[in-house]
Parts: C-alpha cells; structure tokens; sequence
C-alpha cells in the first residue's frame, strides 16, 4: 500500500485512537482530521482500513485491554503513556482478532516506539507482544467466568462493567446478553426519504435501479437498507439531499412531535441536524424553526446540509439551550437531550468508554434543566417531544417525572404505532425501541404538553 504520510499506517490509526479518546471526537471526525496530512494514490484504500481499525479496536476494545493487562506485570494500560498503550492496542488486534502473522504485526509497532520513544521502552513492547501473541484468551475468558461473572460478560462482549450490571437489572440476564451480543453486530442503516425533494416510493424504485435492496419500516418516510452493491453515499440521489442516512428510532422523533405547517418550531439541542431537518419536511417549508446548539462549528455543517437538503424555514442560533429564550413562545418543541448514548453502541462503539456515573449524573442535571427552559419557551396548549439514545431509566422515564411532577409539563398519553413501552408508572405512556428487539439504536421518546 503507497502512502505519502510522515508517519506509518499504524501511526495514522494511533493518532486517530488518539483523538478519540482525548478530544472525545467520533471515529469519522478523528479520521477526517488524522487524514488531512495524508496523500497519494492509495489514501482512500488506507483510510478504509483505518477506519475498520478504528472502529473495531474501540468496539473490542475491553477484550483487547484485557488480553494486555494479563501480560503486564504489576501495571495495568493505565500506568502507560496513553499514545504508548493505542499502539499496543493495535499489535494485539492485528494479532488476536485480524489475524496478522505475530512478526509482521509486532515489527510494524516497534518501528513506531523506536521513532517515538526510545530504544528502553522498545524493548519492552517487544517483550510484551511476545507474550501477548502467547496468550490464550479463551482459557483466561473461562476462569474470569468462573471467578466474576459480571467481569466476564464486560470483557467477552467488550461493554463497560455499569452498562452489564444496568441492563442485567433492567432486562434480566438472558436478554441483556441478547442486546450485547446485537450491539456487536453490524451497524444497520436506514435511509429517509427528503420529502421536500422526493418521496419515499419513488426513492425506493431508484434505489432498487441502483442496486440498493430496502424494506418499508414502520416510519413512513424511512426505508431499512438490506443488500447495496455501492454505498448509499456514493448514489448521486445522496449528494442532491433527496435522501439521508438517519436512524430509525432517530427518525420517528419528529413523527410523534407532528409540527404542522406555518407553526413554531424550537429544537433545543439541534445539531447535528436530522430531527431539525426531518421537521422542516414535514412542515413543508412553511412556518419557522429556530435551531439552537451551543457548538458553532456543528451549527456550520448544518447551515451546509441545510442548502444541501433545500430547507429554508430554519433559523440557526448559537446558543445554550438550558438558557435560550425567544421574543416569543413556540407551538411545538424538540428536546433530543444530550446523553449517554448508551443506546448507540452498535453505531459509534467509541461512547462506550466515555461515561461513569458521576458523568451521567452531571448530564442528567443538564437534562433537567433544558427539560425547564422547555417549559418556559413553550406557549400554553402547545406540545414538545422529549428523546434520548440511552437506555438508561434516570435519564429518561424519571426525567419525564420531574417533569411533569416539578416542572409543571402535562404527558400526553400518545398511540406509538411501533416498539416498546417504558418502565416505571408512566409506562405504558413512553416509546423505547431496543438494538436487540428493533434492529436500530436503543431509544426513547415521551410527548408533552404545556396546559
């Protein structure tokens, strides 16, 4: 593979693991950073590769420490140099999970601690990957099964120990290992059709021309992506915006808010844009959204999609949408709350590593307080759907509570024509949608209303 980089193809994964991890950024956003610096005739071939590296280190990447802590002595990855202990990370996948002939991968990651390092420490990551290659996962994965149970299912299936314990709790055992297991699968896309530019029959029928098989959902505008020859965006049907890629669950927000045309819209934590965009649709153009987001440079790519997409009633406004006040109320309001995103595991396995209980506890009092300013931008009589992509019940059925209990928010008993009920007493008055049950991220949706 030819490659006009200063640095290697290990390097460039490394970096990216990097990013990631230190400035919290996607796995796509640190690639598309990582390869601004790179050329040549087979970038697009290396970027591909980086990208599955990426992806499926950080998906594995539980099994991955634990095969690395069990062949260090008296330290854990921890105690490394975080750059250090990526690199190791992709000697032991390349090893253990890609197959790669153990000289070849070790080679590759000491030529980098050589150049990034020194020759101490290069010694000892050959030392270590030795026995890393040496290492037999399975017979260390039957003790720790034996001994903890928990551990075990943490590292078999690569999920952080809460998120195990959380949805054992919530599910019982069976199930919760049914939704681990679908969280590893392959990420499921969906496309919805953009209705200011075509509907959903007819981008069906082009798809199919195009060599896209795609079943009917219970959205209407979204169609599941089953088989594609090319990528749906390489399609020029893609790159006119008459269609994106949007999650299912993601994508019936907007359905269960029902904005009608000529209303007022506010959506308070808009970008990246898909729920916004999807209520402009539906609301034909006509009448006005204000999309506030406290990130500027999100605010950006959406006023680019937004000409993309030919959508015209939505104001952008940089903002905190726990303090945002209008000149007046609005008819309706999307609150898709900042969260976990423990619901998103199959699509961006990166956000498993990001949150303990304290995190979520403070993004919980962030819940709360977009959940009151709601109230306040919201005229009497008027509806707001509240969502997340957690699964988790204190970020959802327990917000909608206060809510209604302290905020002073009426919940509006909707008829969800698909997925599940919630938990909790208000139940049976809540959507969830499971990875494991409905092939899509985990979600929930609550609809209220201001009497």
């Amino acid at each position: 593979m030819e490659l006009f980089y200063r640095i290697s193809f290990q390097e460039v994964v490394a970096d990216a693991l990097s990013l990631v991890e230190e400035r919290e950024l996607s796995s796509k956003h640190a690639l598309e950073r990582v390869f601004r610096k790179v050329a040549g005739r087979d970038r697009e071939k290396a970027r591909g590769l980086a990208h599955a590296y990426v992806f499926e280190i950080e998906k594995w990447r539980a099994k991955i420490d634990f095969i690395i802590n069990s062949v260090l002595k008296g330290s854990t990855v921890e105690d490394l140099d975080p750059y250090l202990v990526n690199l190791l990370r992709i000697g032991t996948f390349e090893i253990h999970f890609r197959k790669v002939p153990p000289a070849i991968a070790t080679d590759s990651i000491i030529r980098v601690v050589k150049e990034r390092f020194d020759f101490s420490r290069a010694k000892f990551v050959n030392a270590l990957m030795h026995s890393v290659e040496k290492f037999d996962v399975e017979k260390a994965l039957k003790r720790l099964k034996e001994k903890d149970r928990i551990a075990w299912l943490s590292v078999r299936f690569s999920h952080p120990r809460w998120y195990v314990e959380y949805v054992i709790d919530l599910l019982g055992y069976d199930e919760a290992v049914r939704l681990l297991l679908s969280n590893n699968r392959p990420q499921r896309y969906y496309v919805r059709a953009n209705t200011l530019k075509t509907d959903v029959d007819s981008l069906r029928d082009y798809l199919e021309e195009n060599g896209v098989k795609t079943a009917l959902t219970p959205v209407p505008d979204v169609l599941k992506v089953l088989e594609y020859k090319t990528p749906v965006t390489r399609l020029d049907w893609y790159k006119e915006g008459k269609f994106v890629i949007q999650d299912l669950a993601s994508a019936y927000v907007a359905h269960v808010l029902n904005p009608e045309p000529g209303e007022r819209v506010l959506d308070l934590a808009a970008a990246p844009g898909s729920k916004t965009f999807h209520a402009a649709a539906l609301m034909e153009n006509k009448g006005e959204i204000v999309a506030v987001d406290y990130s500027y440079d999100r605010l950006m790519r959406m006023k680019e999609k937004m000409k993309l997409l030919g959508i015209k009633n939505v104001r952008l406004v940089h903002a905190d949408g726990q303090n945002f006040k209008d000149r007046a109320k609005f008819d309706r309001i999307i609150l898709d709350a900042p969260c976990s995103s423990s619901g998103t595991y199959r699509q961006f396995p990166e956000v498993k590593w990001r949150f303990d209980e304290k995190k979520i506890k403070r993004l919980i009092s962030v819940q709360r307080n977009m959940l009151r300013n709601a109230y306040e931008n919201l005229r009497k009589g008027g509806e707001m759907t509240y969502s997340t992509c957690s699964i988790r019940i204190d970020e959802n059925e327990e917000n909608v509570l206060f809510a209604v209990e302290r905020v002073g928010l009426e919940l509006i008993k909707e008829s969800f024509s698909w997925g599940d009920r919630g938990f909790l007493e208000i139940g049976d008055k809540v959507f969830r949608a499971w990875t494991h049950r409905h092939d899509c991220n985990s979600f929930f949706i609550a609809k209220m209303g201001k009497g």
